[in-house]
């Protein structure tokens, strides 16, 4: 369809006499006249309709200076004269188009966008049509019927695409019977057992229908419909008589142009062959792929790519698309080349619909406008038929008159050619106007039926989807049962659809009176499509009738009159014949006969089903079955006889060698028989009467001829067992494995078991074993003198197959005997035969509930579900799932194992081998016969009761006692010990057969007697060659003792004791003295003696050791004598000796805790600080490894061979992902394994996976850009890496030794002589920004010199990076981790400094200079810098508290590495703004250069923060043991960037210098963004690593490496208290008390403030503090407080002018003098208690800080956590403050004659904060508007809050139950499509955005790629990576860059399982811990490790993701 636009677009108005009420007029004059007909409507509609149509022609060269013109025409009827001019103007105006682009010699890219505006068609054709039907007030008469509520008591809603829909397992009469969301809400079937799925498109809900339901057939909505009466008031015979009129008009419209190839198009020419009024239309085909499609409209009609894209998803989405209007000429030749593009060169079209060209037509402007209307019509009709009864009467009466060309007939016969949408429109109103009333439903059911093989032959030649055909009506009608029932006895339906069948579908493929299908793609194509047929033979014999009429029987024979030459050409179809000489050439087809099978076998076993409810039907189709059986000549035809002796026996055989005749898989006709022949003995009819009764008719079926195929084809599948096959290819593997699947077995090996049993019943039993024996060609292998002729022989492969042959023939017979649990042949239900599937299966293992329910045959009925859930539950018990990763799974209950049978035949043989090993073992541990015994066997039915006899025949006794004769003999060949097994299996079933007395001919035991079987059983029992058969052989004897006590029961006493013993008696009493031992027994005794032996042989070497001691002692007497001396001396000192040794050891003892109060802080001598004047030695760990590529030992120096751990590095938001006002970021994210090798090595490595990636297949991998970086995994771990990173030494190394004051242990006075103090510090600091400010104004880096400070260029905005191209205060904000949106006010408040207000111009105009003159000459010394601050301290203090050492020389391939770590940060940085650039290009130079070395502080913060985040989440404290890749990459993190700071070239220090400057005025001078608006603990690191080596840059010689200084220490001091000004200005008293309830508060208050002993509470400790103190912190908090201020605000009423008076007053230097407001604020909100809350809402949010500060301090002065810190516990804040050296004690930073809180007074009087606290109070008094003023007065936004502790990241909040979830996007369209609902709603789990996934409509461009939504959306959600739900599928998908994988959904059902796709159904709910794992793995940022982890695995389907 057309690309419409249905926004309205304004146009001309039409002419006066065009208003609505024109045609109305002159339609109600007709109508009273009589002359009135549909064809005054139709000519209405097809002038008005092109009114309403536009299309416009956009013309672009690729020249960009060629002009673009824009051509736009509106469709309108007019004379003949203005049209011809209007097409002569349009012709001249192209004409020159086309000239001006011949003389550029440009490219065309035509855009063209058609627009229908159907909101102004249906005001004016519609609404005018709807107000003659209905009288001068439509809108009101349609009110008024509403409210009648006749609509309908069938719901009918049209179910789209993906609809969720909804099915009762309890209620639903076939699992076809739907719900929509409404009707499902609103009924009784939510409470029941209900199934959910997603609709495939075109079927309708079956709420109301009677037939579709057993009970609550209505929801609420409709039960109230069912009440109203059929009549109306307002519809009247006049209005019915209009309707009638206008209904035809209506319908004769849309058939006459809705066609592909409309003869209206040729009406609507008028005449005119000129002008640009045709269209060239292209329609969607199932041919073609889109790709081919977008190529041929790029290529051909010269699209640009983005609008083929476009073109394409119309064309898919609504079926067709104009791609051109233009003159006829112009458009026929596109058409031409079109369908002349996609011929094969070849020319041979093997079928005409797969290899045909696109498929094109040339139509009338005017009859595309007709066509876009009848659609809209179409759509408005089927809406309006549903409000009333009457409406849908009259509309089913017009169309069942036959004469009409719109009668159902021919509206059923023309679907197939109409384009997509307008089938739709034509389904949806037939389901509409005629499925809602059972009348008119059985009237198309009969029209479909009789028009259904023509309707089938077109859908099978047409390629439309099913969905999309009229064919697809079939389930709503063939599964209505009275409905098809009716179809069977009237229209014979049944014989139609089967014939249809036939001659449609097979009749081309029979060869030779059998099927053979050719292996031709085209006709594969052709075969699926018409085994849609079959479908509808299941529907329509779903449910079989309680009562068959005559008519219905009739009809039903005659369907299988039909059947029966389907089965006869099938019967032996896809033959095989064993290939000898060589391999097959090529492998046969035999997909199709397996489809075949799999679509016939439902309807063959209803048909089964619905014969075995009637006698009369029995009977007949019996007699046809053995007629079709008796006339196919497959395998019994004409073959030879020939009488073959076992045992004394002769029998006459079929001589039909298996191994060099075809045979097959496929025996349809036989299987059908042992259908039928089940259900014989249910009406007391047996094989002979019948016998009797087809003999007259000369027709007679020997039971030779009924087993000969059945048993050719399992003598075959022994022989592929055996190795007789190979060279016949896995084709022949694969149908034995179909053969025995769960989906084919049912039809296939069950009926063929089935079949043998029926000869083995009706054949005498030596005849049969005869038969068995002469197939498998072992006649010879059951003579006595086998063995002799054997010996003569050597061994081949023959002999060998022959082994194998003899174990299938043994299995085979152990399953037509025991496998009887199947209704017909034994006394059991089909209850009972599930029972026994089931309990097999949990043999195997336990199994979850979808594994059994995939191992479990699908049923017929719906009810099936309810049966199985019921047996299960008989059987098994549930074991719910523990953890997110496991399933709920069944285990079979203990006293059910001894119904397991070990040759169950629906086992494979792992199967087999895994359920053996495990009942070995449970029996071994219940100390039972280590064994498998058969189970007891069902009783047989009368008709196959016979069958035991096989079980005491001469032939069954010869070949058991000659398989055992031959195991005792150890010198017979032709034994294995699998033969034993099974003859003692066979045994076994002969023993309890006759111990069950349910055959009273049976006499096993006497037989055995004659031939010895229990003699021969006792000789194996002691042969020692069958140990491992020992304990069978055991059980066996005593079932046999049992057998022999119930025959005789004079014998001995203790042989009656002994056979008394049970099957599962235990093996201590199986012992008795005339058995031997058990293996189990004989195991033990085994081990026994050997561990008596291993005693004696240590007693005798202990002894030996003992007498050399002795001897040794003598031979050394005085050296022994002086040393008890000394012993001696030793033991007199008591135990004061003992404890010495302890204390003078090596190791510290000091740490161990103290118990008691005492113990949980400790002492200021003992506490653990890893910085200030109490810092502790760092630990030095053990700097020794083994490199994981060269397995060579090796340890970090910096003189020796550099060494590397791979690393991934990648782009994130994950912890800036929570709302905050602070708006989007993104970081870099370094994760590490931990595993070392050396770098030379990991070169080597890389450089071979590199190349291994670019050899990989293009389809299987991401194209990379230069901007990527190339992935690889780590070499040990697999673990997946893009990066490495340095491991380097501990930094203490390389800094100087400790202070003499925290090495001996001095107090603070000391210390303090020897370092600069805090207010030094920050002096200092300022001076040096100063310093720097003026270099940068003065002299700024030239454009060489900032070029060699970065490798490479980029595009450079993100928030990560700081900005150098931004303005001198944007650029401080970013440094600071604020928003760069404060850039412009920051800059007015930076004129304080006198080299601040410099202008980009004047720097430019600066002298430039060199980086050495830079260095030497204008850069300050550090005692310069000391000097001008004017602090009293010498350069000693200043080295001492810095600890300046000499520069660290580093290995030349250090520096390599961190060049390749800093390439990778800036490619990731690129990749993730390739999206930003283009979005805004304009505004992102190209060239814009990357500052990595501050990136690089930039990803060490945040990876902390990460980190830090992480532990928060998964509750672990600091202190708890860290996984190795967290320490590792922590570690190596912070000493890379440490050392690099040390090392940094000149042009990175002249960058470095310009950054600095901006973050010290922005943290000592109060200029760019305030202290609100800084992330502190990222502004930490900055300083850490960028400050200190400013001061001594200038000495090339001297560095500072960050390792834990004083001046470490007061820079965490300085950030500590700015993240406490910030959370002391935040605080809101009212927020607080509003979180927790008063108790909640005084609990709060109440905790301890300190581990200390004795504890006090916070409310007691701000009593205590000071008057002072409490006055300082009281008088800061009044003044700075924001919330406080707020209220003081708004309680004095103060105006502007007041306002700014008391900001004056606060700003004094005398911070003691406060006014009398202030006064009295002070008392009403500075209470203890308010105190009180304040320092714990400050302590709270501290804690993040504090944390990530312990963890950046660990790792750079590797001073481990003190013991005190909690393993189990959250970290506390006073431990966490004395490890920092921080004072835990907060009223200590409020004494105003300390420097703290001078620098806190200094952080809260930041103009920005008194700005912010102006806007706030205006606004809160105004009622929260905004402020004119306030916006007029400042530029500036407001502030970007970053909090003190950022709130934990989260996923979305999803719904509990998943039908919510589904329910809640059924109504949600497509962004670019207002009339198409989404088709795959996906829900980023991020942020909660709706996208639509996998769909080429919606493809926006990322880096001038087209790509899906979820790829956009993730690239700006999540930095490149995302989690998506797909809603309607029930998935989660992990996304990347171009990849990404499937993981397990957070949705699970009542066992456990996730149900992707919805395939099971099950209601699922949402599971916290599932969810929880996902939400682990993304705030982990491991989703990239996880795609790659999953996409590893080679099998995995390609995908394209970036489609997504």
């Amino acid at each position: 369809m057309d690309r419409y636009d249905m926004d309205d677009v304004v146009v001309a108005p039409p002419p006066e006499h065009d208003d609505g009420s024109y045609p109305l007029k002159e339609w109600r004059l007709k109508h009273q006249a009589g002359t009135l007909t549909r064809n005054d409507l139709i000519d209405y509609f097809k002038k008005e309709s092109p009114k309403y149509f536009e299309f416009q022609n956009e013309t672009e060269t690729d020249d960009s200076n060629a002009p673009t013109y824009s051509f736009m025409v509106s469709v309108q009827t007019l004379n003949f004269d203005e049209q011809v001019s209007t097409s002569s103007k349009a012709s001249m105006l192209l004409q020159e188009i086309k000239r001006l682009q011949e003389s550029k010699h440009a490219v065309t890219c035509g855009s063209l966008k058609c627009m229908f505006k159907e909101s102004l068609a249906k005001e004016e054709i519609i609404d005018v049509m709807v107000e003659f039907m209905l009288g001068d007030n439509p809108a009101t008469a349609l009110e008024k019927l509403q409210l009648e509520g006749n609509t309908a008591t069938v719901c009918g809603k049209v179910f789209k695409n993906g609809e969720p829909t909804y099915s009762c397992r309890e209620c639903g009469v076939d699992p076809t019977c739907v719900l929509c969301v409404n009707c499902f809400k609103r009924s009784a079937h939510r409470f029941h057992k209900y199934k959910m799925s997603s609709s495939g498109g075109g079927g309708c809900c079956d709420c109301g229908d009677d037939e579709a339901w057993k009970r609550d057939q209505y929801c609420e909505l409709h039960l109230a419909n069912r009440k109203n009466p059929l009549e109306s008031k307002i519809i009247t015979n006049a209005v019915l008589e209009r309707a009638e009129v206008c209904f035809s008009a209506i319908l004769a419209f849309c058939v006459n142009y809705l066609q592909i190839e409309p003869n209206a198009s040729l009406q609507c020419l008028d005449g005119e062959l000129d002008g640009a009024n045709f269209c060239t239309v292209l329609y969607n085909d199932e041919s073609h792929t889109f790709d081919q499609v977008i190529q041929t409209l790029t290529k051909i009609a010269k699209c640009r790519h983005k609008d083929a894209m476009e073109i394409v998803a119309a064309i898919d989405r609504e079926g067709r698309a104009v791609v051109k209007c233009d003159t006829f000429k112009e458009c026929n030749d596109l058409k031409t080349a079109i369908e002349n593009q996609m011929i094969p060169p070849s020319g041979m079209l093997t079928n005409p619909r797969h290899s045909q060209s696109l498929r094109t037509s040339v139509l009338n402007i005017n009859s595309v406008a007709c066509q876009q209307f009848a659609l809209q019509l179409l759509s408005w009709f089927q809406e309006f038929l549903v409000r009333h009864y009457l409406f849908r009467k009259r509309f089913a009466q017009l169309v069942q008159q036959k004469n009409e060309s719109f009668c159902i007939r021919l509206i059923l016969e023309y679907d197939v050619k109409l384009w997509k949408t307008a089938r739709t429109c034509w389904h949806r109103l037939l389901i509409s106007g005629m499925l809602m009333e059972y009348e008119n439903k059985m009237v198309l059911a009969q029209e479909f039926s009789r028009r259904y093989a023509t309707i089938v032959q077109d859908f099978i030649s047409d390629d439309h989807d099913h969905s999309f055909s009229i064919v697809s009506l079939s389930v709503q009608l063939f599964t209505v049962p009275s409905i098809a029932h009716h179809l069977i006895a009237q229209e014979s339906i049944l014989y139609k659809l089967l014939h249809t069948f036939y001659h449609v579908a097979i009749e081309k493929f029979i060869h030779n009176r059998r099927l053979h299908f050719s292996k031709n793609i085209a006709s594969m194509a052709f075969f699926k499509r018409a085994n849609y047929i079959l479908y509808d033979l299941r529907y329509l014999l779903s449910l079989k009738p309680e009562v068959l009429s005559n008519k219905l029987r009739n009809g039903f024979i005659e369907g299988c009159k039909a059947l029966m030459p389907v089965l006869n050409v099938m019967q032996g179809m896809e033959s095989i014949t064993r290939q000898m000489g060589q391999h097959m050439d090529y492998e046969p087809e035999w997909e199709c006969a397996f489809n075949l099978h799999i679509k016939l076998a439902s309807t063959i076993s209803q048909v089964i089903e619905w014969a075995a409810s009637d006698v009369t039907l029995l009977r007949k189709l019996y007699k046809k079955t053995v007629q079709a059986l008796l006339s196919n000549n497959f395998i019994v035809g004409n073959e030879k006889v020939e009488p073959k002796t076992v045992a004394g026996h002769v029998a006459d055989c079929l001589i039909y060698d298996v191994s060099t005749h075809p045979v097959s898989i496929h025996l349809p006709l036989s299987r059908f028989y042992a259908g039928i022949y089940l259900h014989l003995g249910a009406h007391d009819l047996t094989y002979d009467s019948l016998q009797a009764e087809t003999e007259a008719l000369n027709i007679k079926l020997t039971p030779r001829e009924i087993i000969e195929p059945v048993l050719c084809t399992q003598a075959m599948i022994a022989q592929v067992a055996a190795g007789m096959w190979r060279r016949n290819g896995y084709s022949l593997l694969h149908q034995l494995y179909f053969y025995r699947n769960v989906r084919c077995r049912v039809e296939m090996l069950d009926r063929d078991i089935v079949c043998l049993q029926i000869g083995a019943s009706l054949m005498e039993s030596n005849e049969f074993l005869i038969h068995m024996l002469n197939k498998f060609n072992m006649i010879a292998w059951a003579q006595p003198n086998y063995e002799a002729e054997l010996a003569q022989s050597t061994v081949d492969d023959e002999f060998m197959r022959q082994l194998s042959m003899t174990d299938e023939f043994l299995e085979l017979l152990i399953v037509i005997i025991g496998e009887r649990w199947m209704p017909g042949v034994s006394l059991v239900t089909e209850e009972d035969r599930l029972r026994k599937e089931i309990i097999q299966l949990l043999c195997i293992k336990s199994h979850s509930h979808s594994e059994l329910s995939r191992a479990l045959p699908d049923g017929n009925g719906g009810s099936n579900d309810s049966i199985i859930e019921d047996v299960i539950n008989t059987v098994a018990v549930f074991k719910k799932p523990v953890g997110a990763e496991s399933k709920g799974v069944y285990e079979l209950k203990e006293h059910l194992y001894e119904d397991f049978n070990v040759y169950f035949y629906h086992y494979t043989k792992e199967d087999k081998s895994k359920a053996e090993e495990l009942q070995r073992e449970r029996r071994k541990n219940k100390n039972e016969l280590v064994c498998c015994p058969p189970p007891m066997l069902p009783q047989l039915t009368p008709a196959f009761k016979s069958m035991a006899n096989i079980l005491q025949c001469n032939v069954f006794l010869s070949i058991t006692t000659m398989i055992m004769d031959r195991a005792l003999d150890a010198h017979s060949r032709s034994f294995t010990e699998s033969h034993l097994q099974k003859v003692l299996h066979l045994l076994g079933f002969a023993i309890q057969e006759e111990l069950s007395e349910y055959y009273p001919f049976l006499s096993f035991y006497e037989r055995s007697q004659k031939y010895g079987v229990l003699e021969k059983l006792d000789e194996l029992a002691r042969c020692p060659r069958l140990e491992a058969h020992r304990d069978f052989v055991l059980w066996t004897i005593r079932r046999f003792k049992e057998l022999q006590a119930k025959q005789a029961p004079n014998v001995s006493a203790s042989t009656s004791s002994a056979a008394s013993t049970s099957a599962g008696t235990s093996v201590e009493t199986a012992q008795s003295d005339y058995q031997p031992l058990t293996s189990e027994q004989q195991a033990r005794l085994e081990k026994e003696a050997r561990s008596r032996l291993a005693a004696e042989r240590r007693a005798k070497i202990m002894a030996q050791m003992q007498n050399a001691q002795k001897s040794f002692m003598k031979s050394n007497a005085e050296m022994f004598a002086s040393t008890a001396t000394e012993e001696g001396a030793a033991g007199a000192a008591g135990v004061a000796t003992t404890s010495k040794p302890a204390t003078e050891s090596v190791m510290d003892w000091d740490d161990i805790p103290e118990l008691g109060a005492a113990a949980l802080i400790p002492e200021p001598a003992k506490t653990v600080a890893c910085l200030g004047e109490r810092r502790c030695a760092s630990e030095i760990g053990d700097n020794s490894f083994k490199c994981i590529l060269c397995f060579e030992d090796c340890c970090v120096s910096s003189s020796g061979s550099p060494l590397v751990s791979s690393a991934f590095l990648q782009t994130s938001r994950v912890i800036y992902s929570a709302p905050s006002v602070g708006g989007l970021k993104s970081a870099l994210h370094v994760s590490c394994c931990g595993h070392v090798m050396h770098y030379n090595c990991w070169k080597e490595y890389y450089s071979s996976e590199e190349t291994k990636e670019l050899r990989r297949p293009q389809r299987n991998r991401v194209s990379l850009t230069q901007a990527q970086n190339v992935e690889f995994h780590c070499p040990y771990c697999r673990t997946l890496s893009n990066t490495v990173l340095p491991v380097s030494e501990a930094l203490a190394k390389f800094s100087s030794p400790l202070m003499p004051a925290a090495s001996t242990g001095a107090g603070a006075g000391a210390s303090s002589e020897n370092v600069l103090p805090l207010d030094c510090y920050v002096e200092l600091m300022r001076t040096l920004a100063s310093e720097l400010a003026y270099i940068e104004h003065s002299w700024p880096a030239t454009a060489a010199g900032t070029a060699a400070a970065t490798t490479t260029t980029a595009a450079s905005t993100s928030a990560a990076s700081p900005s150098s191209a931004l303005s001198p205060s944007s650029a401080a904000a970013a440094a600071a981790g604020a928003s760069p949106s404060l850039a412009s006010s920051s800059s007015a408040t930076s004129s304080s400094s006198p080299w601040s207000p410099w202008s980009p111009s004047s720097s430019r105009s600066s002298m430039m200079v060199s980086d050495d003159e830079w260095l030497n000459n204008i850069y300050p010394r550090s005692a310069d810098i000391l000097r001008r601050s004017n602090i009293i301290g010498d350069l000693m203090q200043f080295e001492r508290s810095a600890q300046v050492v000499d520069k660290p020389l580093m290995h030349p391939n250090w520096i390599e590495m961190m060049g390749s770590f800093h390439k990778a940060m800036r490619n990731a940085t690129q990749s993730q703004l390739q999206g930003q650039a283009s979005k805004d290009s304009s505004s992102i130079a190209a060239d814009i250069e990357l500052d990595t070395v501050s990136l690089l502080w930039n990803t060490c913060s945040y990876t902390l923060q990460a980190l830090e985040v992480y532990l928060y989440a998964i509750q672990k404290p600091l202190k708890a043991e860290l996984p190795m890749r967290h320490q590792s990459c922590a570690s190596n993190l912070v000493r890379a960037c440490a050392l690099y700071s040390s090392t940094l070239t000149v042009p990175q220090l002249r960058s470095q210098s310009q950054q600095g400057a901006k973050l010290l005025d922005t943290i000592f001078n109060q200029k760019g963004p305030s202290v609100l608006e800084w992330d502190c603990f990222r502004m930490l690191v900055q300083l850490n690593f960028m400050v200190p080596n400013l001061l001594v840059c200038a000495d090339a010689s001297k560095a500072i490496v960050a390792s834990g200084s004083m001046f470490d220490f007061y820079t965490l001091q300085t950030c500590f208290l700015a993240n406490m000004t910030k959370a002391v200005i935040c605080f809101d008293y009212d927020k607080e008390m509003a979180k927790h309830n008063d108790a909640d508060v005084e609990d709060l208050l109440q905790q301890s403030t300190s581990t200390a002993a004795p504890a006090i509470t916070m409310l007691q400790y701000v009593e205590q503090l000071p008057a002072k103190i409490k006055h300082n912190l009281a008088i800061f908090y009044i003044k700075n407080n924001m919330a406080a201020r707020v209220r003081q605000f708004e309680r004095d009423g103060r105006q502007r002018e007041e306002y700014e008076e008391m900001e004056l007053e606060m700003s004094g230097e005398d911070g003691g003098a406060t006014t009398s407001t202030s006064a009295t604020t002070l008392a009403g909100d500075c209470t203890p208690k308010h105190l009180a809350m304040l320092l714990e809402y400050v302590k709270r949010q501290q804690s993040s800080f504090l944390r990530c500060a312990c963890l950046f301090y660990r790792c750079m002065t590797d001073v481990d956590f003190p013991d005190t810190f909690p393993t189990d516990q959250p970290d506390r804040f006073d431990l966490m403050c004395q490890y920092l050296g921080l004072e835990p004690q907060l009223g200590v930073y409020f004494d105003m004659e300390s420097v703290y809180a001078t620098m806190m007074q200094s952080f809260a009087s930041h103009p920005y904060i008194r700005t912010e606290l102006f806007e706030r109070s205006v606004s809160k008094r105004q009622g929260n508007a905004p402020s004119s003023s306030s916006a007029s007065s400042s530029e500036k936004e407001s502030i970007a809050l970053v909090p003190c502790q950022r709130p934990l990241p989260h996923l979305v909040t999803l719904y509990e139950d998943y039908s919510d979830l589904i329910n809640s996007v059924s109504d949600i369209f497509c962004p670019n499509n207002e009339r198409e609902e989404m088709k795959t709603p996906t829900m980023c789990l991020i942020c909660g955005t709706i996208l639509c996934g996998h769909s080429y409509c919606c493809q926006p461009e990322l880096g001038k790629t087209n790509v899906g939504a979820c790829t956009h959306h993730a690239h700006d959600c999540g930095a490149e990576v995302g989690i998506f739900l797909r809603i309607r599928d029930c998935q989660v998908v992990y996304l990347g860059r171009g990849k990404g994988c499937f993981v397990q959904p957070p949705y699970l059902d009542e066992y456990g399982e996730t149900d992707q796709g919805l395939r099971r159904g099950n209601p699922l709910r949402l599971c916290k811990a599932a969810y929880d794992r996902i939400f682990l793995q993304w705030l982990g940022h491991n989703l990239h490790e996880e795609i790659a982890r999953l996409n590893e695995n080679a099998s995995v389907a390609v995908t394209q993701w970036h489609h997504m």
